[in-house]
């Protein structure tokens, strides 16, 4: 091969039919020293020009080609020098040695993966998006050849060029490996949701982990998918989600093309309360089979309205076609890039928002858009199904609600957000809702009922169209009186009376009290300090009823903060 052969592109050959290749072998069989047998070997496997530039040594030398080992290595050869010399007018007997481009995959990924300044407003969400990177990802000719601008599943040239550049010295190894070369060669499906969950974890979980396990600002990314079915919570998780220091924000709800439902709805019916502070918006996408449509997830911009979680589509693509994939990877690497921005806007979590807490008692708690419950011992939810259905009948405010329950399950609502008070208005915010939930309860007849866990664990914050705290947890609630200690409560929290004697609804005072003492609100004024030594006084009988408790508070918060009217509304709702 001393003679000189004018070399096409790389590119151009990528475009060859199968007779483009047999042309040019025809053409240059002298000073390739190819024989016709062997020009008719590449002519009966149908090799077209993008097969040509993958043809390898030990390919060529086994079944079906059987070429003879001079021929073969003249045609590999030949396809390094077109890869990799494509502006090269000259062909060298001897080329050397290739070297294994560096892997840049990190280096790469983190200027990929840099957050914006601020959070893009909702309106311009869509084409932030859909925004091309400034980076391009380098690949070597083997990878980048892989992306046919030919056929059926193919992209334009210009698609390719925005996303990837060829390069020889360096290239994202592992990228391409572990993200896209499945964005190339997806699973096959097919017609159920199981036979999806392949080809939805290739494109959009492969994506998020690929570019969020290098991102510098997504250090906490979790994963999970299709908890729902694992755990048999039914409506209470999304389908996938993906977790960052906790918080969830970004999720999935997914369908095959033959099953009933409606995945679009299911996102915005599953959410109960707004549990995002300040952020504008979380992320989502339903699938419909090969079809996903991304949207922004919202609450109500009149806070006077009642909770309904909104849904605005961003966009929409088609797993089955390469070009559609390329830009959802695109599409999903920009929303890494503002995850976290969007979560430092949330309040922090201790807790995952989506787990299962197994209990030492072996009571198995899942939490979700709403809690389940499931016991091995079928009395507790008999217990639990007396409480909440007395609480019912009684239009108990400011609890949580039993929605369903099975022999061994119950399902309670609203989740809502596990924190303490930020202030002093949300103190006594958190001490007039507890406080009247106690008053309702304390005063049900012929029995009474107490609660005897009154804990900053047992208080959610909950947003339903105002703010409001829920007194939650009822396994440990009962009649008044009781003759029963509970011995395994925590002394620190607890009444003193009721872990080793006959005890009445006056533990939960003695628990109020201690909600002011344990919170973290600082600058507490002396009348609410000496409020609360009066609720946590060691005679029962000397602690006040929930009702004039909860007078002392009102009057606080009216002269504390004289111009709120979120004591008017919660009276009138």
């Amino acid at each position: 091969m001393s003679e000189n052969i004018n070399l096409p592109s790389a590119e151009d050959v990528q475009e060859w039919k199968k007779a483009g290749v047999i042309k040019f072998l025809q053409e240059n069989k002298d000073k390739l020293d190819l024989d016709d047998d062997d020009i008719d070997i590449i002519k009966k496997n149908k090799v077209t020009g993008p097969n040509f530039l993958l043809l390898s040594k030990d390919e060529l030398l086994a079944h079906p080609y059987n070429l003879p080992a001079g021929p073969a290595t003249t045609i590999v050869e030949l396809v390094k020098k077109i890869k990799d010399e494509g502006q090269e007018q000259k062909l060298q007997v001897a080329p050397s040695l290739l070297v294994a481009p560096e892997d840049i995959t990190v280096e790469i990924i983190k200027q990929l993966t840099r957050s914006p300044d601020q959070l893009p407003h909702k309106p311009d969400l869509a084409n932030f998006l859909n925004e091309n990177p400034l980076v391009k990802i380098p690949l070597s000719p083997n990878h980048y050849y892989q992306f046919s601008t030919t056929g059926r599943d193919a992209i334009t040239k210009n698609e390719r060029d925005t996303y990837f550049t060829l390069s020889t010295e360096a290239e994202c190894t592992s990228l391409y490996s572990r993200l896209l070369g499945q964005l190339i060669y997806p699973p096959s499906y097919g017609q159920t949701e199981d036979s999806y969950h392949f080809l939805w974890d290739c494109v959009i979980k492969n994506t998020i982990e690929t570019f969020g396990m290098h991102s510098a600002s997504l250090p906490t990314l979790e994963f999970d998918r299709n908890t729902s079915k694992r755990t048999s919570t039914g409506r209470n998780r999304p389908d996938m989600f993906v977790l960052v220091r906790n918080v969830c924000p970004f999720r999935g709800e997914e369908k095959s093309r033959e099953e009933a439902g409606d995945p679009s709805s299911e996102l915005t019916d599953k959410i109960k309360d707004w549990t995002y502070g300040d952020a504008p918006y979380i992320l989502a996408y339903y699938a419909i089979g090969v079809q996903i449509t991304f949207v922004a997830l919202y609450k109500p911009e009149n806070k006077k309205r009642k909770m309904n979680i909104c849904s605005e589509r961003i966009a929409e693509f088609h797993l089955g076609c390469l070009s559609d994939r390329i830009r959802i990877m695109n599409f999903l690497r920009n929303i890494c890039r503002i995850l976290p921005i969007i979560v430092n806007l949330c309040p922090p979590r201790d807790s995952p928002e989506f787990q299962t807490i197994v209990r030492t008692n072996g009571t198995v708690i899942e939490l979700g858009y709403a809690i389940k419950k499931k016991f091995a011992n079928e009395d507790r939810v008999t217990h639990l199904k007396e409480i909440y259905g007395i609480l019912s009948a009684n239009n108990v405010r400011f609890s949580d609600k039993l929605e369903h329950s099975s022999t061994h399950s119950v399902n309670l609502a609203p989740r809502g957000e596990q924190r303490e008070p930020n202030d002093l208005k949300e103190l006594l915010q958190a001490l007039i809702c507890t406080l009247t939930c106690l008053k309702d309860m304390h005063e049900i007849k012929p029995k009474p009922i107490m609660h005897r866990d009154v804990r900053w664990p047992n208080v959610i914050c909950h947003y339903d169209g105002y703010q409001r705290f829920i007194l939650i947890d009822f396994d440990y609630a009962d009649f008044s009186p009781s003759e029963e200690p509970l011995e395994e409560f925590s002394e620190s929290d607890h009444a003193p009376e009721m872990l080793n004697k006959k005890h009445d609804f006056k533990v939960d005072i003695w628990g109020v009290g201690n909600l002011i003492d344990s919170c973290n609100v600082t600058g507490i004024p002396s009348e609410l300090s000496n409020f609360s030594t009066d609720l946590c006084k060691s005679n029962p009988n000397r602690r006040p009823t929930a009702s004039v408790a909860l007078d002392r508070v009102k009057d606080m918060f009216r002269e504390w903060f004289p111009n709120d009217d979120w004591l008017e509304r919660i009276e009138t709702a």
